[in-house]
């Protein structure tokens, strides 16, 4: 299922692993200001505050895009590899997981909630959004989708620890690269 965050007027693809998380805590400031302050004064954990916290589920969604749609793309290969750290995953679990993408036979990675990597929103393709969709660069081009959703720049971008992100041997590159041959189309069709 896709989900649309809804952002005034417009809709934001939840493309995860492309700054989904930043772009919805602004969204909640300018949009949600029940939630904004409840969010800004709620007790955090250690290393943790408002701004590093994710907050989707806090936000209203469309499953059907009723309005315009603006869409972050980020490089397919990138995305993959910060997909991969999302799930602890290392670099000898690379080509394990890319064999269950496509076999779809069973969870590589057992403890993982979805029952397969295929139906993992951080593993899903980016070209699978509907509706009248504005697509963007992430992250060359997040001011133009703030502006688009009406929203400040987000300050913080959340990235993956350093380190965390699995190096892929050029083999797995090509395969990524095939495995999300449409996107890696639509990223390349978006060059600035």
């Amino acid at each position: 299922m896709n989900k649309y965050i809804v952002a005034g007027d417009k809709l934001l693809a939840f493309n995860a692993k492309c700054c989904t998380s930043s772009f919805i805590r602004e969204i909640v400031r300018t949009y949600y200001p029940d939630i904004e302050q409840l969010i800004s004064t709620a007790a955090y954990p250690e290393g943790k505050s408002a701004d590093n916290t994710q907050h989707h589920n806090f936000v209203t969604y469309r499953v059907n895009p009723d309005r315009p749609v603006v869409l972050l793309v980020r490089d397919p290969v990138e995305r993959f590899r910060s997909a991969m750290a999302q799930h602890n995953l290392t670099a000898e679990d690379v080509d394990g997981v890319l064999d269950e993408l496509r076999d779809e036979t069973t969870n590589y990675v057992q403890r993982l909630r979805a029952p397969k990597l295929a139906a993992n929103v951080h593993f899903l393709p980016q070209d699978r959004f509907a509706g009248d969709v504005s697509y963007f660069r992430a992250p060359d081009q997040i001011a133009e989708a703030a502006a688009a959703l009406g929203i400040a720049v987000p300050g913080v971008i959340n990235e993956s620890e350093a380190g965390s992100k699995p190096d892929l041997t050029a083999e797995q590159i090509d395969r990524v690269r095939s495995w999300y041959a449409d996107d890696v189309a639509l990223w390349e069709s978006l060059n600035v």
